[in-house]
């Protein structure tokens, strides 16, 4: 139950709801904002929509009114979705990293068979290994990114081929 949709159910404008409740225009529409707004504000709307103002506070101010609205996203979600470099990326884009990191995790892969094996000086890694950790790493990038896609999704209500 919205102020707003109350209000245009009996016919008044936000200026006529405010004169006929006694509170102010700004009062009204952080009202139908959907601001928390006094208790004696709230009982001047029921008494003009002419309902009961503690079903009122209830149905205004319940978290399971607007279940889609209040959605918490866990931490690492958040914190996935903020990351500047993915944020300022559209979907077609993060798509097409995640084409490209495969493919080259591929082709890492592929050529630690192909070069010959020799080893670094420091901590005993060969070409090899550094070839098998480097496909590694942008395996789970694309997985990263491809995550990042999917929680865009459910979490922002854009669709999958939406930039």
């Amino acid at each position: 139950m919205q102020i707003r949709k109350l209000r245009e159910d009996i016919g008044l404008s936000q200026e006529r709801l405010a004169e006929a409740t006694g509170l102010s225009l700004r009062t009204v529409q952080r009202a139908e904002a959907g601001h928390r707004v006094s208790y004696a504000s709230l009982r001047a709307l029921a008494t003009t929509f002419e309902i009961d103002v503690d079903l009122l506070e209830r149905e205004l101010y319940a978290m399971s009114t607007a279940k889609d609205d209040y959605v918490e996203k866990p931490l690492w979600v958040r914190l996935l979705l903020s990351l500047p470099s993915i944020r300022s990326l559209g979907h077609s884009d993060l798509i097409r990293h995640e084409v490209i990191l495969v493919a080259y995790a591929l082709f890492a892969f592929a050529a630690s068979f192909a070069v010959p094996r020799v080893e670094f000086s420091f901590g005993h890694v060969t070409t090899t290994d550094a070839l098998h950790f480097s496909a590694f790493s942008a395996l789970l990038c694309a997985y990263i990114v491809s995550v990042t896609l999917r929680l865009r999704h459910q979490f922002s209500g854009q669709t999958p081929t939406s930039a």
